[in-house]
């Protein structure tokens, strides 16, 4: 979600950033009925999976960073842990500050009040284990992906030193097993009730398994891209599409089938299989992105490029004005809300977080 555009180099990333950021319009539209009923049925429901498309920002967020971090290391040797988090700092705190700024600025001239609790969990990236704010609650995603970043490079540096491929497999898939036993734990409810903000559907440990998959889908392509390209090549990539898709849709499927025993199969496995197989979609776009063409269409890619800032915004249109202590306007009603969304998003693209984002590129040279 946070990780910064890359699309000179690997193609379709943006484009995947548009439809993730998509869902998560389409899901909050549903949740706060601002969806005429012409548009929720069985068809359309699959397409407002708002966690399905915040998984997959995950995903490309660890794709990303983990790829830039290996780059670096191969061209200075090195990983500047400072230089990280500094840069890491300025992609995040700038239009993250402003929102809460504009949300504070409700709480003290208007009706709006959200307690201090959830201001200390908006304030220190821990939403995702604290009690949740409406308008700060969407923060969840921010937190869990700062507190794997805060181990993550510390890891990745240890990793590279080591050079033994078995310590990067056990790296990775520690994160996927404890998903995978936290999931089952969770499923039975088999938790000490103060345990119970390790177990709920934003805890790091359920979601930091997708950022691992993006962390090595990067290590692969960067380090043996030619074996992948050589797996795409005549008709298995089209084998690799038509798996990732019915992976990704495989929840679904389950939906459709209605048995007891699938479902609770997929509650356990489900966001694996998803972030599986958007994995093997990822990869297939980066290096066949002719067969993405849409990914890369110039209205998409901006859509992309903005959707961090979409994503950070949107919460005060799609939320209930009289909470706010305001009066019910079009850009509260569907679809003004995401015009002015999107409309604000770009203010705050091209005038906060772009220019952060020129001097992090100068931090990075």
């Amino acid at each position: 979600m946070s990780a910064e555009p890359n699309q000179k180099k690997l193609p379709s990333l943006d484009g995947w950033r548009a439809i993730c950021i998509f869902a998560v319009l389409a899901a909050h539209a549903n949740l706060h009925d601002r969806l005429p009923a012409c548009l929720v049925n069985g068809f359309t429901q699959p397409f407002m999976d708002g966690n399905l498309g915040v998984r997959v920002f995950f995903i490309i967020s660890g794709f990303l960073i983990t790829y830039l971090l290996l780059g670096e290391h191969e061209k200075n040797g090195r990983i500047d842990l400072g230089g990280f988090y500094a840069r890491r700092a300025l992609r995040i705190l700038p239009v993250c500050a402003a929102y809460l700024a504009v949300v504070g600025l409700f709480q003290l001239f208007t009706a709006f009040h959200q307690p201090l609790i959830s201001w200390l969990a908006a304030l220190t990236f821990t939403v995702n284990f604290l009690p949740r704010g409406h308008m700060t609650g969407h923060l969840w995603s921010l937190s869990v992906e700062e507190q794997f970043y805060l181990l993550w490079p510390l890891a990745l540096i240890w990793l590279l030193r080591r050079k033994n491929p078995r310590y990067f497999a056990m790296a990775l898939l520690a994160p996927v097993l404890l998903a995978f036993i936290f999931s089952f734990v969770a499923e039975e409810k088999a938790y000490p009730a103060i345990l119970r903000s390790c177990f709920n559907n934003y805890s790091s440990i359920l979601n930091f398994d997708s950022i691992a998959i993006g962390c090595g889908a990067a290590i692969l392509l960067k380090w043996h891209r030619p074996w992948l390209e050589s797996r795409l090549a005549g008709g298995a990539k089209y084998a690799l599409i038509g798996a990732g898709i019915l992976l990704v849709w495989s929840p679904n499927c389950n939906d459709l089938l209605h048995l007891g025993q699938v479902n609770f199969f997929m509650n356990i496995t489900g966001h694996f299989l998803q972030a599986t197989g958007f994995t093997l979609l990822l990869l297939t776009s980066i290096l066949r992105p002719k067969l993405f063409g849409i990914l890369n269409w110039p209205v998409v890619t901006q859509l992309g490029v903005l959707s961090y800032s979409i994503y950070i915004w949107q919460q005060l249109f799609c939320a209930d004005p009289v909470e706010l202590g305001l009066q019910n306007h079009w850009w509260f009603d569907f679809p003004g809300w995401i015009f002015a969304a999107i409309a604000t998003a770009t203010l705050s693209y091209y005038g906060l977080e772009r220019p952060f984002l020129k001097l992090r590129s100068r931090l990075r040279r």
